[in-house]
Order: C-alpha cells, then sequence, then structure tokens
C-alpha cells in the first residue's frame, strides 16, 4: 500500500505517543526499570447517595436520550432518510440528541431529589468529607493528554491480541458499526456534526454514566476490584462491538483509574474526547487498516 507524506507521518507521530505512552504506563504501574509515580488511589470523595438515587439518576440519563431521540425522528425523520449521506447523518442528528438529551438528567435528578427529601422537611445528604482542591483547567487538559497516552499502547497490545483470539475461535472480528460509517460519510458538514458528537457530547455523557455515576457508587460501596470491572465492561458492551469490546473495556479501566488518581470527572472526558479524536483522524486519513 503506497502511503502518502500525511498519513506517513500521522503514523510517525502514533509511533512516538505510543512510545511515550508505553515510558509513563512503565512509570503508572511502577514496573522494575521505570520510575515510580506513586500509587493509583487518590483524592475521590464520599458521595451520599442510595441505590435508588443511582438508578433514578441512570433511568433519567437513558430516559431523556431517548425521548430526544425519538423527538427529533419525528421532526427530521423524513428528511434524514432523504439524505444521501443517511447514515452519518443519522449518527449526527441522532447522537446529538441522544447524548445531549442525557446530559439533562444531571440536573433533573437532583431537582427530583431536593424535590423528595422536602417532602419530609429535610435537606439531602451531604458529603463530610471535605471535596477536593480541583486543578485548573490546564492542569486537567494535561491529565487528560497523559491518560490518553498512558492508555494507548495498552489499548494496542490488548486490540492486537484479542483479534487475534477472535480469529483463532472463528468469532467475528468486524469493526464498530460507526467505523465503517465514518469512512462511508462524504458531506464535510455531516462528518463535522459526527466529530462534535464522538469528541464532546459522547465523552461528556458516557464519563458522567460510567465514571462519575456508576464507578464512584460502585467504588465506596462494593470496592475497588468491583467498581473497576463492572463499570469497564458496561462501558465496552454499550458500544456493541465484539472486536472492540476488550480494548474498550480496557480503555474504560483506565479512565476509571484516572478519575479516581485525581478526583476530577474532566480528566478521563478530556482523555475520552481526545482518544475518539484520535480514532476519526486516522479514519478521515485513509488508516483505518
Amino acid at each position: 500500500m503506497d502511503l502518502s507524506s500525511f498519513q506517513i507521518t500521522l503514523i510517525s507521530l502514533e509511533i512516538l505517543a505510543l512510545a511515550f505512552g508505553g515510558m509513563l504506563l512503565g512509570r503508572s504501574f511502577n514496573l522494575p526499570g521505570f520510575k515510580p509515580t506513586g500509587s493509583w488511589q487518590g483524592r475521590l470523595v464520599y458521595w451520599p447517595v442510595e441505590g435508588f438515587d443511582i438508578a433514578l439518576l441512570i433511568v433519567l440519563i437513558f430516559l431523556l436520550g431517548i425521548v430526544s431521540q425519538v423527538m427529533m425522528v419525528g421532526i427530521l425523520g423524513e428528511t434524514i432518510k432523504a439524505s444521501v449521506d443517511r447514515k452519518g447523518l443519522e449518527v449526527a442528528v441522532y447522537g446529538f440528541a441522544e447524548k445531549g438529551g442525557g446530559l439533562l438528567g444531571w440536573p433533573v435528578f437532583y431537582l427530583i431529589r431536593r424535590r423528595l427529601f422536602s417532602s419530609f422537611c429535610t435537606p439531602p445528604p451531604a458529603s463530610t468529607t471535605p471535596p477536593p482542591i480541583l486543578p485548573s483547567w490546564t492542569q486537567a487538559l494535561r491529565g487528560g493528554c497523559l491518560t490518553l497516552l498512558t492508555a494507548l499502547p495498552l489499548v494496542y497490545i490488548v486490540g492486537f491480541g484479542w483479534h487475534a483470539l477472535l480469529s483463532l475461535l472463528g468469532l467475528p472480528s468486524e469493526p464498530q458499526e460507526l467505523i465503517t460509517i465514518f469512512n462511508d460519510t462524504r458531506s464535510p458538514y455531516v462528518i463535522a456534526g459526527m466529530m462534535v458528537v464522538a469528541c464532546i457530547l459522547a465523552p461528556l455523557n458516557e464519563e458522567i454514566l460510567f465514571r462519575r455515576v456508576l464507578f464512584h457508587f460502585l467504588r465506596q460501596r462494593f470496592g475497588r476490584l468491583i467498581a473497576l470491572s463492572v463499570s469497564a465492561c458496561l462501558f465496552a458492551l454499550l458500544h456493541r462491538s465484539l472486536a472492540g469490546f476488550l480494548p474498550l473495556a480496557t480503555f474504560g479501566l483506565m479512565l476509571a483509574l484516572a478519575y479516581e488518581r485525581t478526583g476530577d470527572i474532566r480528566v478521563p472526558m478530556i482523555a475520552h474526547g481526545l482518544f475518539n479524536l484520535n480514532t476519526i483522524i486516522a479514519l478521515l486519513a485513509g488508516l483505518s487498516a
């Protein structure tokens, strides 16, 4: 396969990122020969919620996402069906409605929770643990970039091994459908809309759901191992791709560790968005293989 100079540049940058990420990975897990960076366990504070609160919040996130998507189908469904880039436009418009609507679940949850407690003339329970001093946005951006670089080599290694195992077992190893849709979409406006959903709205929505809500609650209720395993596996299952299950679960685990270490949900959000952006740039450059 003949590669353009742009593709060669991208591959070179990816190799450099993997090499630097491998060094960070060795330091993060205190491997022999690497300068240790300390424990992963860090700055999560106690969250005064019960199982009912978590169930209500998760239901609201999914329900508002579904309702928003159904409304958008009713408004723009026929127009989207007539489009040449129908599948790409569906991802952009319906994804915007689903992820954006899901984000509304968080403020609605707190409004409902406050109203429920007000019926008993008592305020909702507050945490007795002082919240951590969050870093600046510059520090959060730096943390997100370092989290991505640390996770990339591990995700690549797991991905190659997982693909080889699926091939050995004769199981399907086709990429996620969204990757195919990106490759087939031609309109730059539709691609831009898909990128907004994939790199901004999806990371915001999914990090709130899987790290801020699920991981945080399970971490303080059932312990670290269960919290990491459940949140990472559910995150991977959400993407409905057998070929991507184990690599995405690995990435979800690394995002949870970053959130646990910093106590700042912005860090995994940024890392998640950059991960998706990295994938999209490779696709648009013709490097999907």
